[in-house]
C-alpha cells in the first residue's frame, strides 16, 4: 500500500507532522513502512501559460511557443504533441537544474532561440502521467502565473510504501491508513463527503432496477449518471501514479482513485448489457455455480463476480452517454474460500475483496460522484438502488484482570475505551461486572476474539511504553502418572537390554483361531475387528507371547542358536479393554561357545531364565501355577509374585508349541506392566558389623511347597535373621519320603557382632518352631 503525506492530510491534519514521524508512527501501530521517497520540485521551476504556438519553421516535430511566465514573456522550443495555446504548463526558467542532472541555459533549436523547457512529469521527478507535457490546473492549488512549483505542497509530497499483512484489509485505502494515524496522534479523521444537493434532478429508479432471485452474501449500492465529458485533474493523476496504479481510460482513473482513497470496491457497467424493451436497465443479481454472487444482465448473460471478475464488454468507458456505477462489499472469507482454487478469471479486485473492502458503500459512491463533478460533465440521477446483506454484530467481552494479564501491565478503563472507540469499535462499559463489551465494526473481519483486542490496544499504546518486566518461570510439576509409566518402561527396557535381551515390535493383530486353540482369551465376536488387514491378523491379541514365539521359531530357522526377546504392549480382554504387557521369550543355549564349557555351553533350564528376569525386575517370589494355558508346560509353571501380589506368570512352553514352532527348550514370561512397581529408591541404613552365616540342612516332606516353608520361617525368624535361601536339594531313596534341603542362614545386627553361643541358640529356637509345625528336623 502507498500513501501520500498530503493525501493522509485531506481526512487528518498532519500539517505540522513530517514524514519521518509519520514513518515512525505507523511502524509502531503494526503498519510497516517499506520505503519513505521525498518528491521535491528545484527552485525555477515556475507556473507558466503558453500565450501562443506556432510551427518551428526548420523543424516539423517542434513548436515555438511565447509562454508569460509573471514577470516576462519567453520564447522556449517545445517538441511535446499535446503543447496549446492557454495551457498552464510547468516552466523550467534558464539557471534550473532538473532532478535528471540536466540544466537550463539560453540554448538554440534549428536557429531559433529558446529562453526554458516547457517540462513533463517525469522531468520534474514526478510519476509519468502522460507522453507529454505536464498541464497544470487548479486541483493542484490556485495559480499564479511565476510562481515557483516548489511553492505548491500537493507537488511536493512524500510517498510512504506501507507493507500491509493480509488481515489488515481495512488498511488497503488512504482512508483506512488515515483512521489508524488518527488514533496514534489523538487527531479526529474528517467527516464523509456531504451528498450533493439532488432534488432538482430525475430519480435513479426512472433508468435502472434491480432483482435479487435469493439471498445473497454481499451488499450493492448503484448509481447512476449521464455523460458528457470525464477530464481528470492533475492531482488525481498524479496521485495514481504515486500508488503505482495504471490506467487510460478517464472514467477508470476515477474508479481506481476512489477505490484507493475509500477502500469501497467501485466498478462501472454500460447500461446496453442490461436494457429491457423498456429502455430501463434491469440488474440481476444471484448465486452462480460455485455459490458467488453473480451480476446477470439481459438474455441471463453473466457478466461480472462480485470482488472478482468483470466482463470486458460491459465495462463502461469515458465515451459511454450513461454510465451505471456499482458500489459493493463481501465477506473476505466468503470470497477467499468459494473462490480458492477455481479459475474465475480474477481481476485486481480480487485482491480486495479477500481480504477484506470498505464496506461502507455510499461512502465510495459519494466521493467518487465528489470527485467527478468538480471538473467534468456530467448529471447524476437522485439516490440509489441498493441490495444490503444483513451484517450480523460480534460482540466480544472483554475483562479488565484479563486485558492486564495479557498484557503485563494494567491499561486505564478509559484510554481502553478511547482507543477502541477511536478505531472505530462500538464500546460499552458494563460497570456492575467490570467488563467491556466491545462491538466490532464490518470493516475489521480480522478481529475474532479478546486477544485480538488486546493486540488493538497494545499496538496503540506502543510495545516501547510498556513497563518491561523481568521474565518468571513459575513452571508445574511435570511428574504425572504418563510420565512415571514412561520412565518405568524406559528404565525396564535398559535392564531387559542389558541382561541380554532383544527389542521386538508386533502388531496388536493376532490370529484367532491360534489363540483359541492354546486356551488363551479372545475378543468377543461383537466387538472383533470388522475390516481386518489378513486373515491371520483377524483379532486384537490377549497375550504377547504368541508372535514372539513366531519370532524365536524365524530366528532359530536362519541359524541362531540362543534367541531372548522381550517386549512392551498392549493386549486386550473379551471385552475389548486395553492394558499393558510385558512379556520374555528365550530359548537355546544358555551361553556362547567358549574355553570354559567346552564350546558346549548348556540350554536354558528354568531356573536360568528366572534369574535373568530377576536382574531386570529385582526381587520376585515363584507360587505355583494352579491352571497353565495352552502355552505352558504343566510341569515348569508357576506365578510371579512381587510383593504379595500375582502380576503374571512364568513357564517352560509347551512340548507342543516347541514341536510344532522347531524349537528348542524354551522359556516364557508375561507380567501385567502396570502391576510392576516403579517407586522412589530409598536408601536404608546397613550394619556396619561383620555378619555370620550358617548353613542348615534339613528333612523335609517331598509334598511340601517351598513358599509355605519359607513364609513360616519368615513369621518366626528372629530379627538379626536378616536373610535365608535355598542353597541345595538333594533327594536320595535312603531318605524315603523325605527331601534335604539346605538353607544358608545370614545373621547380624546393627549394635553388635554375635558370639556363637547367640547364633546357636536362635538356630536351636527355629528347629524348635519347625518341629513342632511341620515335624521338620535336622539332618
Amino acid at each position: 500500500m502507498i500513501v501520500t503525506r498530503e493525501g493522509l492530510n485531506e481526512w487528518i491534519d498532519l500539517h505540522n507532522v513530517d514524514a519521518d514521524k509519520i514513518s515512525l508512527a505507523l511502524n509502531a501501530i503494526g503498519l510497516e513502512v517499506e520505503g519513505i521517497h521525498k518528491i521535491r520540485i528545484p527552485e525555477r521551476v515556475v507556473v507558466g501559460k503558453v500565450l501562443s504556438r506556432e510551427k518551428h519553421p526548420n523543424a516539423d516535430k517542434l513548436n515555438v511557443c511565447q509562454v508569460d511566465v509573471g514577470e516576462s514573456v519567453q520564447q522556449i522550443v517545445c517538441g511535446a504533441k499535446n503543447v496549446e495555446a492557454g495551457q498552464f504548463v510547468a516552466v523550467s526558467l534558464i539557471g534550473a537544474e532538473l532532478p535528471n542532472g540536466i540544466k537550463i541555459k539560453k540554448a538554440k533549436l534549428r536557429d531559433v532561440e529558446s529562453c526554458g523547457m516547457i517540462c513533463s512529469s517525469t522531468e520534474l521527478g514526478l510519476p509519468k502521467i502522460n507522453d507529454g507535457i505536464m498541464v497544470l490546473d487548479a486541483s493542484i492549488g490556485e495559480l499564479h502565473l511565476g510562481k515557483e512549483l516548489r511553492e505548491y505542497a500537493l507537488l511536493n509530497d512524500d510517498i510512504i510504501e506501507i507493507g500491509l499483512t493480509p488481515n489488515r484489509g481495512d488498511c488497503q485505502s488512504v482512508y483506512g491508513v488515515a483512521r489508524d494515524l488518527s488514533v496514534y496522534f489523538d487527531l479526529e479523521v474528517a467527516k464523509m463527503p456531504h451528498k450533493e444537493d439532488e432534488e432538482n434532478q430525475p430519480g435513479v429508479g426512472r433508468v435502472l432496477q434491480i432483482h435479487a432471485t435469493e439471498a445473497l452474501n454481499g451488499s450493492y449500492m448503484y448509481k447512476v449518471f449521464d455523460n458528457q465529458e470525464i477530464r481528470v485533474p492533475l492531482l488525481i493523476e498524479l496521485r495514481l501514479g504515486f500508488a503505482q496504479i495504471e490506467e487510460t481510460c478517464s472514467l477508470m482513473k476515477f474508479l481506481e482513485y476512489a477505490t484507493y482513497v475509500t477502500g469501497v470496491l467501485l466498478r462501472a457497467y454500460n447500461p446496453q448489457c442490461f436494457v429491457t424493451h423498456e429502455n430501463k436497465a434491469k440488474i440481476t443479481i444471484a448465486k452462480d455455480e460455485n455459490g458467488l454472487d453473480a451480476i446477470f444482465g439481459s438474455n441471463s448473460e453473466q457478466v461480472a463476480l462480485t470482488g472478482i471478475a468483470q466482463a470486458d464488454k460491459c465495462k463502461a468507458n469515458a465515451l459511454d452517454a450513461r454510465i451505471i456505477v456499482e458500489a459493493n462489499y463481501t465477506h473476505p472469507e466468503i470470497i477467499a474460500s468459494l473462490s480458492a482454487n477455481k479459475k474465475l478469471g480474477a481481476d485486481k479486485h480480487l485482491y480486495r475483496s479477500s481480504r477484506g473492502s470498505e464496506p461502507q458503500l455510499l461512502f465510495g459512491l459519494d466521493y467518487l460522484m465528489k470527485m467527478i463533478s468538480k471538473q467534468s460533465k456530467i448529471m447524476p440521477y437522485a439516490d440509489t438502488q441498493q441490495i444490503v446483506h444483513d451484517f450480523e454484530e460480534k460482540i466480544i467481552n472483554i475483562n479488565q484482570n484479563d486485558l492486564t494479564s495479557m498484557i503485563g501491565e494494567e491499561i486505564a478503563k478509559n484510554i481502553v475505551i478511547k482507543i477502541l472507540k477511536k478505531l472505530g469499535f462500538g464500546v460499552h462499559f458494563a460497570f456492575e461486572q467490570e467488563v467491556i463489551n466491545v462491538k466490532v465494526p464490518q470493516f475489521r473481519p480480522d478481529v475474532l476474539n479478546v486477544q485480538d483486542i488486546c493486540e488493538e490496544i497494545v499496538r496503540i499504546v506502543g510495545i516501547d511504553n510498556i513497563t518491561a518486566k523481568p521474565y518468571v518461570t513459575a513452571e508445574k510439576s511435570r511428574i504425572n502418572q504418563p510420565y512415571l509409566n514412561f520412565k518405568k518402561r524406559q528404565e525396564i527396557r535398559y535392564r531387559a537390554v542389558a541382561a541380554g535381551f532383544f527389542e521386538t515390535l508386533h502388531f496388536v493383530f493376532d490370529d484367532k483361531s491360534k489363540l483359541q486353540k492354546l486356551g488363551l482369551p479372545v475378543v468377543e465376536d461383537a466387538l472383533d475387528v470388522a475390516n481386518p488387514i489378513t486373515g491371520e491378523l483377524n483379532t486384537l491379541r490377549s497375550s504377547l507371547l504368541v508372535t514372539m514365539l513366531d519370532a524365536l521359531s524365524n530366528n532359530v530357522k536362519i541359524g541362531k542358536k540362543r534367541v531372548a526377546l522381550f517386549e512392551i504392549g498392549s493386549v486386550f480382554d473379551a471385552k475389548r479393554n486395553e492394558s499393558k504387557k510385558i512379556a520374555f521369550v528365550f530359548s537355546g543355549e544358555n551361553g556362547l561357545p567358549d574355553i570354559s564349557n567346552h564350546g558346549k555351553p548348556s540350554e536354558i533350564d528354568f531356573f536360568a531364565f528366572a534369574a535373568k528376569i530377576q536382574n531386570v525386575l529385582g526381587h520376585f517370589s515363584l507360587l505355583p501355577l494352579p491352571s497353565p494355558n495352552g502355552l505352558c508346560s504343566p510341569y515348569e509353571a508357576a506365578n510371579v509374585v512381587i510383593d504379595g501380589v500375582v502380576v503374571g506368570y512364568m513357564a517352560r512352553a509347551n512340548v507342543q508349541v516347541e514341536k510344532e514352532l522347531d524349537l528348542g527348550r524354551t522359556y516364557v514370561c508375561e507380567l501385567d506392566f502396570s502391576a510392576l512397581p516403579y517407586t522412589r529408591k530409598c536408601a536404608k541404613a546397613y550394619s556396619k558389623l561383620p555378619s555370620s552365616t550358617r548353613d542348615l540342612s534339613l528333612l523335609v516332606d517331598q509334598s511340601m511347597p517351598y513358599h509355605v516353608l519359607e513364609a513360616f520361617i519368615r513369621s518366626v525368624a528372629p530379627q538379626a535373621l536378616v536373610k535365608f535361601s535355598v542353597i541345595d536339594r538333594y533327594v536320595h531313596e535312603s531318605l524315603g519320603d523325605k527331601v534335604s534341603l539346605t538353607l544358608s542362614l545370614y545373621f547380624q545386627s546393627m549394635e553388635k557382632t554375635f558370639e556363637e553361643s547367640e547364633i546357636a541358640g536362635m538356630i536351636e529356637d527355629l528347629l524348635r518352631r519347625l518341629n513342632e509345625e511341620f515335624g521338620i528336623t535336622i539332618r
